[in-house]
């Protein structure tokens, strides 16, 4: 294809990205990148119109290909709930168990139990000869309408475990969001060097769990689409928060020692070698 035709496709699909956003009213930040040098000649055509190397530059290394598995659909008659992760791992009695390619890249996966309506939503995962049984993975989200912000928000409940005939439970509000978006987070793990986003209900706690790159969206799914998401990390992180303390500091001991300075009071009298000495008399 020649870049011409390519520059125009990449233009048309910016443009439809853009009118999507700006219909939403949703604000964004653009930012356009490249896989390789744009002055990198690659086309023979190109060559003869006289596109030379740049000084200093190198031959950049292909991309490695990274496949994308497609997310976990629950459908009913339309597509309800999406669910994806890059990675999904889980631990029981410090045994993990990785499930990526048994949930994303599956032929048929089991999804018994799901269900699905305006207020309540539930995605079950169950899984066969898993640590030796058949283990079941529940993630109930419920849709609720806030009148102080004037719309619907999601919450999920709570992550239910179900083995052997007994049942697990992660506490898991912290995934919330307007119910016209998705939510997406880097990990949603009960490790604690990783959030531990997900609270165990009971100590000690037998189940781990790790969710790498984590998306969900249970409401207002259009296709096999995720909307906008909102992200679990915070405006403030802890490299903003010790930047502004630092600031704050600095700021003060500007401000005091400038009060000090304003401060200073000179003497209404100097001492005049042509006139009489300045005594001063002790009063005891």
């Amino acid at each position: 294809m020649a870049p011409r035709e390519v520059l125009t496709g990449n233009d048309e699909v910016i443009g439809q990205v853009l009118s999507m956003l700006k219909s939403e009213d949703v604000p964004y930040t653009a930012a356009l990148t490249a896989v390789r040098p744009s002055r990198v000649a690659r086309d023979a055509a190109m060559v003869a119109g006289g596109l030379g190397r740049q000084l200093l530059q190198t031959t950049p290394k292909q991309p490695v290909s990274v496949v994308v598995h497609p997310p976990v659909s629950y459908n009913d008659t339309a597509p309800r709930i999406l669910f994806w992760a890059q990675n999904f791992s889980v631990a029981y009695r410090d045994s993990w168990e990785d499930l990526t390619a048994r949930t994303f890249e599956a032929p048929s996966l089991n999804m018994t139990g799901s269900f699905w309506n305006d207020s309540i939503a539930r995605l079950s995962l169950t899984y066969e000869q898993l640590f030796g049984a058949t283990v079941t993975f529940k993630f109930t989200l419920v849709n609720r309408f806030y009148p102080v912000s004037a719309r619907h928000w999601f919450t999920m409940e709570r992550l239910e475990i179900h083995s052997n005939g007994s049942v697990a439970y992660f506490n898991v509000s912290q995934i919330t969001g307007p119910s016209i978006y998705s939510f997406h987070c880097q990990y949603v793990s009960s490790l604690s060097n990783k959030g531990s986003i997900l609270v165990p209900d009971t100590q000690p706690f037998l189940w781990q769990m790790t969710l790498e790159e984590f998306q969900i969206q249970a409401f207002n799914v259009t296709g096999e689409q995720f909307s906008y998401a909102t992200d679990c990390a915070g405006f403030f992180s802890p490299a903003i928060w010790m930047g502004l303390l630092t600031s704050l500091f600095m700021l003060f001991i500007f401000t005091y020692g400038l009060h000090m300075i304003l401060s200073l009071k000179t003497m209404d009298r100097f001492d005049d070698h042509k006139g009489p000495t300045i005594t001063l008399t002790q009063i005891v």
